[in-house]
């Protein structure tokens, strides 16, 4: 597979249509699709690669404007917006090119990408060996606060809310979601220096990360200025930020509390 893959690379015919991507992009985009993206094989034995969206969000057309291809689909009734990526077998292998599969994080997307890998080699040479689909599941490249991969990650599977102390005072709360207990359990690591609080719990059938702490919060936001988030929820992280700075204030003015509750009240409305 490697070896027909970097063949493959070689053909102006097979790399033509997909735009070079820089690295902070790059690895946001594979931290965004492990979390809403997913690789699948149909029933008519061609290839699938969407990411959705539960709106309708820019994201989805400057994925398909950095990539060079692919269309940006909405259901009007449930409101789901996807991204498509086109089945061809030219562009099965553009994907292969431009995702590599060693910088997939989340087992379950190794698995997916592994099969669909093995599944495209055969379907542009149908006579290669089929190869072993665990090679890399021992030892994944762990999440980092030094590329952008947590962001995508973040823009996918995380949530910025203000809540309230039992003395009433807006508190911020980061929380990432995920089934996959071990990516949680690594991003978890991250944030566990010095006082800083962090707490993993079960909801139902998925893994919940909360930093709620001032330590917690304070290294969430010098990496997310690193590494911006690109979707709409970068207006959410800005409300949320500042209601971290005005806590900050010693002693808040009247004017200071209400636009604490103003933002407690507005965080996730876009609109």
């Amino acid at each position: 597979m490697n070896q027909l893959i970097k063949d493959l690379k070689g053909s102006s015919e097979t790399t033509r249509g997909i735009t070079k991507l820089d690295k902070n992009w790059y690895h946001w985009l594979v931290g965004f699709l492990e979390g809403d993206g997913s690789f699948f094989i149909r029933s008519n034995n061609t290839l699938g690669f969407e990411i959705s969206q539960k709106t309708i969000d820019p994201i989805l057309y400057k994925i398909k404007s950095k990539l060079g291809v692919g269309r940006v689909v909405h259901n009007s009734v449930n409101g789901v917006s996807r991204f498509v990526y086109p089945s061809t077998v030219k562009n099965y292998i553009h994907l292969i090119n431009t995702i590599k599969l060693e910088d997939i994080r989340l087992v379950k997307r190794h698995k997916q990408y592994s099969n669909w890998i093995i599944k495209a080699c055969s379907l542009v040479e149908p006579n290669i060996p089929i190869p072993k689909s665990t090679e890399l599941l021992t030892n994944l490249t762990p999440p980092k606060l030094t590329d952008s991969w947590l962001s995508g990650f973040i823009d996918a599977e995380g949530s910025f809310m203000i809540g309230l102390t039992k003395a009433s005072k807006p508190r911020p709360i980061f929380r990432i979601t995920q089934d996959e207990k071990e990516i949680i359990e690594k991003i978890k690591s991250l944030f566990k220096r010095g006082e800083t609080k962090t707490k993993i719990y079960k909801d139902r059938n998925t893994y919940v990360l909360a930093i709620t702490s001032k330590k917690g919060r304070e290294m969430l936001i010098n990496y997310l200025h690193t590494y911006p988030l690109k979707t709409r929820k970068i207006l959410a992280f800005s409300k949320w930020e500042e209601c971290h700075k005005l806590l900050e204030i010693e002693n808040p003015s009247p004017k200071d509390k209400e636009r604490m509750n103003q933002l407690r009240n507005t965080i996730n409305k876009f609109s």
